[in-house]
């Protein structure tokens, strides 16, 4: 989910992303209330709002996922909260995984009453429950039910929301990990089904946008769960390029980019000599002499170099490309020896047909056992 996404920024240590859902909601939320009232500001003013609210629940998390002793490096926000990190729900107990997911909705709601709290004192003419809670309309009532409403929403059982969290564990304990995994992923589709639905019938814009994130997310969440535990099976020389092109430190760039060209590859190793001393990236070799002129594929080259052994198993490189967002690619070695290389594009098309593989030959044998 992490490619799908702009940076906010570095706060306390922990880096915030925005998560694309969220993004394309803003110019959705604008063209309604421009519909509605004619004012694309107030459509503004409520993505705010909602963001706001996603930023008092994760105020609230982060302070009960610290004081339970779990670390925070990054946050991932989605128009119902940040992406939920499995790690610490599998290492945490029952009871400090309960904790962590009422905290939350706990903060959302002490925020919405207290916002209540001082609307009514200031006017209390306003009428809180005057239907549609949610709108740009209104935007001091949307305001107090952003809050209670995020609040109200983590507690169905959906992943990836607080209570689903803790569901799936339980679904995971009880039923292994991947039937676990798809009977969340289940619940949570048809959770969220219903809230697209009953958002279309209420004419509500909150439940719609909420339903179509917990669809989104949760289905990915799923499909990437799956994958990380199918790759448990599968060593790195099974799905490695064996078939690629190198660039040398000393070449030029105009040299560089003249031999991508004849290559299919969107990341090359740099290696002098017989040493491998970093990748580089076909657009940054555009870029860099578009910019600068030509020069040496040395000074831009991306230093960073993950490797693996090829017969090591091919999660622990999934999790270092993912964590490490300046490796542009896994380097095989065998012997000390390059002998392939893993980029996030080839391992999609590589496991795929390594899949198909499987299916096919197990498939044949059972065939052959047939027929004996």
């Amino acid at each position: 989910m992490r490619g799908w996404s702009v940076t906010l920024g570095k706060y306390f240590g922990v880096e915030v992303r925005l998560h694309a859902i969220f993004v394309l909601s803003l110019p959705i939320i604008i063209m309604l209330s421009s519909l509605l009232d004619g004012s694309g500001m107030r459509g503004f003013g409520l993505w705010l709002l909602l963001l706001s609210a996603v930023i008092v629940r994760e105020v609230g998390h982060g302070l009960a996922t610290a004081s339970a002793g779990f670390a925070v490096d990054r946050l991932l926000l989605l128009p119902t909260g940040s992406a939920p990190t499995e790690e610490r729900s599998l290492n945490a107990s029952t009871r400090g995984e309960r904790f962590i997911a009422l905290s939350g909705p706990l903060a959302n709601f002490a925020a919405g009453i207290t916002m209540a709290l001082l609307m009514y004192a200031a006017t209390p003419a306003i009428n809180l429950f005057a239907q549609p809670w949610v709108t740009p309309q209104h935007l001091l009532r949307s305001a107090i039910w952003a809050q209670v409403l995020l609040g109200g929403l983590h507690l169905l059982p959906a992943w990836p929301l607080d209570s689903g969290i803790v569901l799936r564990r339980q679904f995971r304990r009880i039923r292994g990990n991947d039937s676990g995994i798809r009977a969340s992923a289940g619940l949570s589709h048809a959770i969220s089904l219903v809230l697209i639905i009953l958002g279309a019938a209420l004419t509500n814009a909150w439940l719609i946008v909420m339903g179509c994130s917990l669809l989104l997310s949760s289905r990915g969440d799923a499909i990437t769960r799956l994958g990380q535990q199918a790759a448990g099976t599968i060593t790195a020389a099974e799905v490695m390029l064996t078939d690629f092109a190198t660039l040398s430190a000393s070449d030029t760039l105009e040299d560089a980019l003249r031999r991508s060209v004849h290559s299919l590859q969107d990341v090359f190793p740099v290696v002098r000599g017989p040493i491998l001393v970093g990748s580089i990236h076909r657009d940054t070799l555009a870029q860099a002499l578009r910019a600068d002129g030509n020069g040496y594929v040395q000074g831009v080259m991306t230093r960073t170099v993950e490797v693996v052994l090829a017969d090591a198993p091919l999660l622990p490189a999934l999790e270092r490309m993912q964590k490490n967002r300046d490796a542009q690619l896994v380097s095989v070695m065998r012997e000390e020896k390059l002998v392939g290389i893993l980029t996030p594009n080839s391992l999609t098309q590589s496991m795929s047909m390594l899949g198909n593989a499987r299916r096919v030959t197990e498939l044949a044998a059972a065939r052959s056992g047939e027929d004996e």
